[in-house]
């Protein structure tokens, strides 16, 4: 957790879990500073928090890092958990800690437990609050609030007490002070230190599922671009613990914090295995999207709604789509060349006139390529496994209303060069 060449930026409140723990880094002889958010959600009691903190790091010897801010929001805990995040992350790094260390202790430890367990968590939830996680360090994690506040009462050291802590109102209060209680008087009174032993058990086997997790997705998952993708038939023999937590993990990969992912989003992407269809899709909160192309399930932000486009293409010419990040190139050449993996095509100079016309795919466009069967280009779409959420902005060049060339295929018969074609123009797409 600590070694001897950390320096350890300590949060500290000025309750006893946090005054206790600075305390003790100071006493083991590691380099500490102390830092602290004013929330100044109780006026002039949480001034006087702020003073007491300063005061106890002037005496300690230790450099005092405070900020004040001002919370808003539906979630008033979450917005403060993440202004405190913000600004010990600004400190680490502006100054060059190596941990920051926090003040939980076996009681919280076993409160955001049950707190998950209530809401309805796996065990992956049930088990935060790790005593070590990236530059975030709980050296309390495993002590007691009592043996805390026997510590600052052997050494003669106040602390200050919280009212807010004691508001019935916040559901973390009632579960600490009703529920608990409650449940030690008639069921457990070791409950606390049982609990704790649940969430050591919880941790140690969701460690090892982490672990499998990882393995298997290193070697079945594949990124795209954006997008990230699993196989889709590899997942149906699997047990349905590990699927779900593949799904929660790729989610996370693709950027959710998975704080608004439930069972039933889950469940909804589980159900995409089952139906085996490609094109269906599950919108995820937070702005992603689990689609079935093919045989995968692909992970990606959720497309914006997709809007038309239409550019002019002057012949020789050239003009930037930024729906698609391509630049489409016209040119007057003599011979063919290479075709650069089909990025690159050439039509009769005499079909075509002087511009053509470049725009999305739209349903119902019919397309006659070369070598391959005419009909429906959603049809060859489909042949070419090209997934649904990439055809709507699929560039189609056209003269007229008739189709010249789609990026990616063969040239249209009509436009085709033919062996008399004295100039030709070829359109590149780069």
């Amino acid at each position: 957790m600590l070694t001897s060449h950390d320096r350890v930026l300590d949060g500290v409140s000025g309750g006893a879990d946090s005054v206790c723990l600075v305390l003790v880094l100071k006493e083991l002889g590691f380099e500490v500073a102390v830092a602290h958010v004013n929330h100044g959600l109780r006026g002039a009691e949480s001034d006087e928090d702020e003073a007491f903190t300063k005061q106890l790091a002037l005496s300690l010897g230790v450099r005092f890092f405070g900020s004040r801010v001002s919370l808003s929001g539906p979630n008033i805990e979450a917005a403060g958990r993440e202004a405190r995040r913000t600004f010990f992350d600004e400190v680490r790094l502006k100054h060059g800690f190596t941990k920051v260390a926090l003040a939980h202790t076996r009681n919280d430890r076993v409160e955001t437990f049950l707190m998950n367990l209530l809401r309805g968590s796996g065990s992956e939830g049930l088990v935060s609050m790790a005593p070590a996680s990236g530059n975030t360090i709980r050296p309390l994690i495993e002590a007691g609030r009592d043996e805390v506040e026997a510590y600052l009462e052997e050494h003669n050291q106040p602390w200050r007490t919280d009212s807010s802590n004691f508001d019935l109102r916040f559901a973390r209060n009632r579960l600490r002070h009703a529920v608990i209680p409650e449940l030690e008087s008639r069921f457990n009174p070791n409950l606390i230190q049982t609990l704790a032993r649940t969430v050591e058990i919880l941790e140690a086997e969701d460690g090892w599922m982490r672990t499998q997790v990882a393995r298997w997705l290193t070697d079945n998952g594949t990124t795209q671009e954006e997008d990230f993708a699993i196989p889709a038939a590899e997942l149906q023999f699997l047990p349905g613990g590990l699927v779900r937590r593949i799904l929660r993990t790729s989610l996370r990969r693709s950027g959710s914090d998975l704080r608004d992912v439930s069972f039933d989003h889950i469940e909804a992407v589980r159900g995409l295995l089952a139906a085996g269809k490609s094109g269906k899709f599950v919108e995820i909160p937070g702005g992603l999207q689990v689609a079935r192309e093919f045989d995968h399930l692909v992970f990606r932000q959720a497309p914006v709604a997709s809007t038309e486009y239409s550019y002019e293409l002057k012949i020789p010419g050239e003009v930037h789509i930024p729906e698609v990040g391509k630049v489409f190139r016209a040119e007057i050449v003599e011979q063919e060349a290479n075709d650069r993996a089909g990025q690159r095509v050439f039509v009769d100079a005499e079909t075509i006139g002087p511009c053509v016309k470049i725009r999305n795919w739209k349903p119902g466009d019919y397309y006659r390529p070369v070598g391959l069967p005419a009909g429906k280009l959603k049809k060859l779409f489909q042949r070419a496994r090209i997934p649904r959420g990439h055809r709507v902005r699929w560039p189609v060049i056209v003269a007229d209303s008739t189709i010249v060339w789609v990026a990616s295929f063969p040239v249209s018969r009509e436009f085709a060069p033919r062996g008399q074609s004295q100039k030709k123009v070829a359109f590149e797409a780069l």
